[in-house]
């Protein structure tokens, strides 16, 4: 730093032609003042000068041309200081006719001034320079070339050593294994993943209208593919109604002949599938009114499996009342269904019930309500079959067991 200021107050003093006194220019080279008196002296005979006030350029190329040259006086002055006068003279006269230096020639003019010194420093003074006085607001790089930037250059450069802890070098480093594993995940040779998220729920209509208007953008550009969540509710929505409808009939039809195969009847079948339909009804109205929501694909899985799980504890129910009414009357035989079915109704429907229930809370996403909604369906169909069937049965007593009375 005392090297620089040096240097800095020889330029200043060279521009602006400072004079000194042999006082003020013991305290800035730190010279003898005594040997300094003795110069001006040689200084002030040789030119005839009747003060004792000298310009720095001008006394330092006196004692260049006369004293170094002088044998009684020049072998005073060693190889090193010779050196140095030389260099202050050099960047003195570069100065006056204002010379630019490249960093490797200000290290070179430098240099022998002070072995303190070394091109790294000087590189950095420049680039520090150029950061103050030559910076472009119109450079731009994205964060993928900064994070790239400080990974293969700055951290591996030398001189920046110094200035970038170890704990600094592991969060660069780090940012680029991330940066790089992002990408491959949605950067390939032939496609690109551009990822939107909302604060939507992806069934909600806010949802349905910003994925419509994200499509309306796209266009029917055949390289561009909206995915996702919102985008196949979006998809499936628009053929709900008519694949429910669908599943339903089927469900419905089929499980209608099975039960009327079993019972060779079509009075009991079409009470058991109605008990089960109206389980699954107030299963989504349940839904619908606490605010829920339900995936589509859930709908049409629990529409499935609800008719085919909880069908057979009404068939259960309704074979031991048919069985019963050989010999006893509606009451008596309702009473007797109870006794002989409630420990399977309630033993296979409670696992079934606890067994989703407790996986929903594991599982994610669809499989997680999947399972929700066939616990929540289930209780609702045990409860039809155990406090609605029975009265429907004894309602319907004479069209079921009239053949069998």
């Amino acid at each position: 730093i005392s090297t620089l200021s040096l240097v800095n107050e020889v330029m200043i003093s060279t521009i602006n032609n400072t004079k000194y006194t042999s006082y003020n220019l013991s305290n800035l080279l730190g010279i003898d003042k005594s040997k300094l008196d003795l110069l001006y002296s040689l200084y002030d005979y040789k030119y005839n000068k009747t003060n004792n006030t000298v310009s720095l350029y001008n006394y330092v190329g006196f004692i260049i041309s006369d004293v170094m040259n002088n044998q009684e006086y020049g072998k005073n002055i060693d190889k090193s200081k010779r050196d140095k006068l030389l260099a202050i003279n050099s960047i003195m006269k570069n100065s006056l006719i204002n010379t630019k230096y490249s960093a490797s020639e200000a290290f070179t003019a430098l240099s022998t001034l002070s072995d303190e010194l070394n091109k790294d420093l000087i590189e950095l003074v420049y680039i520090y320079y150029g950061s103050n006085n030559l910076y472009d607001n119109k450079w731009m790089m994205t964060i993928e070339e900064f994070i790239n930037y400080l990974n293969d250059d700055i951290i591996k450069d030398p001189r920046f050593e110094d200035f970038i802890s170890s704990d600094k070098r592991r969060v660069i480093v780090d940012a680029k294994k991330t940066i790089d594993k992002s990408k491959r995940l949605i950067v390939s040779k032939k496609y690109s993943r551009a990822v939107l998220n909302t604060k939507y729920s992806f069934e909600d209509k806010d949802a349905y209208s910003f994925v419509n208007k994200i499509k309306d953008r796209v266009g029917d550009n055949k390289g561009i593919y909206v995915v996702g969540n919102s985008p196949m509710a979006v998809e499936m929505s628009k053929t709900f109604n008519g694949e429910l409808n669908k599943i339903t009939i089927l469900t419905m039809l089929f499980i209608f002949l099975v039960v009327a195969v079993t019972f060779k009847d079509l009075i009991i079948p079409f009470i058991l599938v109605l008990i089960i339909q109206t389980a699954v009804y107030i299963t989504m109205s349940f839904i619908s009114i606490t605010g829920g929501s339900v995936y589509f694909i859930s709908v049409l899985i629990v529409q499935a499996i609800l008719m085919g799980a909880t069908i057979d504890y009404a068939i259960v129910y309704t074979s031991y009342y048919l069985e019963s009414r050989n010999k006893l009357d509606v009451k008596e035989s309702l009473i007797n269904a109870y006794n002989k079915s409630i420990h399977t109704i309630l033993s296979s429907s409670s696992i079934l019930i606890i067994v989703t229930l407790v996986v929903a809370n594991f599982a994610s996403a669809i499989a997680a309500k999947i399972c929700e909604t066939i616990s929540q369906g289930t209780l609702a169909s045990t409860i039809l079959i155990l406090f609605v069937l029975p009265g429907t049965l004894a309602f319907c007593d004479k069209l079921i067991v009239r053949k069998k009375i």
